[in-house]
């Protein structure tokens, strides 16, 4: 009666995301990807007639949490936040405002950005095998000519939304992330003390297809094994016994700011974008695209903005350094934009 039933896409880093953070809270839940929930085209449980948990859900996206009342719930990071409320016992928000507006800054890097070079890569060199995996994914067993008409629908579908990007652009990108995982877990698995915070989730999600996708994957097995070694190890951390915080001012070292200034760059400039392509549009109930980066860019801002003076004082050299801190200052008019993001 109190298990959460988690409902997912075989190619989604969010729902490994979500899944990971089930294992490490230790709560009850189930995990399944429904078959017959999506034939490569329109939206996520509405291609066909057949009764999912995703067509019941209706939320058209994955992943899907059912919660024990029967309600359904999409939109990974308010819903582990709600969780961690809920479920306080091996929490993942560390008790520092400060250190845990950082924990929030990265998780939403991974969570925006981080995507990008994967989804590049996936839809352009290993387009055909992507597509026959997530086909296969959704849909089980399959002949040949099946498997190719249902991937081939769904290769049209994702690369109509690449954006034009050189290669030689988005793999040095990609590299500079590598490099900077790789200084950052040289010198610890956790990056705020002795467990995870909700930075770690953010990255492990987007990290699970990179260390499957065939191109993104062999260049970081080359160059990166602790990276490698490291989503494994967040896979499952139901039987890590969470331990101490750091301090804040020890959190704030130039590993974790090369992280960020290895996702922040883009990031700005694309939720930059956003924001004056929303100009003027109500934000409260985007779930995805760009009112929905555009909204989390915004939330950002009002997090440290809420910071006491005394917090702010502690991050800004630290945000400086990152190259964050100018781009996390409200524009004039941008405070009224800000809406809630809630569990959706």
């Amino acid at each position: 009666m109190n298990t959460y039933h988690i409902y997912a896409g075989p190619g989604s880093p969010y729902s490994h995301k979500v899944r990971a953070y089930f294992r490490y809270k230790r709560i009850a839940h189930t995990w399944l990807v429904p078959m017959g929930g999506f034939d490569g085209e329109a939206t996520l449980g509405s291609d066909n007639d057949a009764d999912t948990p995703l067509s019941r859900a209706g939320k058209g996206v994955v992943p899907v949490i059912e919660y024990p009342d029967g309600s359904y719930k999409s939109d990974s990071t308010p819903v582990m936040l709600e969780l961690d409320a809920l479920h306080p016992e091996r929490g993942i928000v560390p008790p520092s405002p400060a250190i845990a507006f950082i924990a929030q800054l990265i998780e939403d890097l991974a969570d925006e950005y981080l995507p990008l070079p994967m989804f590049y890569f996936r839809w352009t060199d290993d387009a055909d095998w992507c597509g026959r995996r997530q086909m296969t994914g959704w849909n089980g067993a399959l002949n040949d000519a099946r498997l190719t008409e249902l991937a081939n629908k769904f290769l049209s579908r994702q690369q109509g939304q690449l954006k034009a990007m050189p290669r030689d652009v988005m793999m040095d990108q990609y590299l500079a992330i590598l490099d900077a995982l790789e200084r950052l877990f040289s010198e610890r698995f956790f990056l705020f003390g002795d467990r995870p915070s909700l930075a770690e989730f953010g990255l492990y999600g987007q990290l699970t297809q990179y260390i499957a996708d065939p191109t993104v994957s062999a260049v970081l097995r080359e160059r990166a094994v602790r990276t490698f070694q490291w989503t494994h190890f967040i896979d499952d951390l139901s039987g890590v016994e969470p331990g101490g915080w750091l301090e804040p001012s020890a959190c704030l070292t130039e590993s974790v700011a090369g992280l960020i200034s290895a996702l922040a760059p883009m990031y700005f400039v694309m939720a930059s974008r956003m924001l004056e392509a929303t100009s003027g549009q109500d934000l409260t109930a985007a779930v995805n695209g760009p009112a929905y980066r555009a909204k989390c860019y915004l939330n950002l801002k009002q997090q440290l903005s809420d910071l006491t003076e005394g917090e702010r004082k502690l991050l800004e050299p630290f945000l400086q350094q990152a190259g964050c801190w100018d781009a996390l200052q409200f524009a004039a008019g941008e405070e009224d934009r800000v809406v809630a993001i809630v569990p959706g």
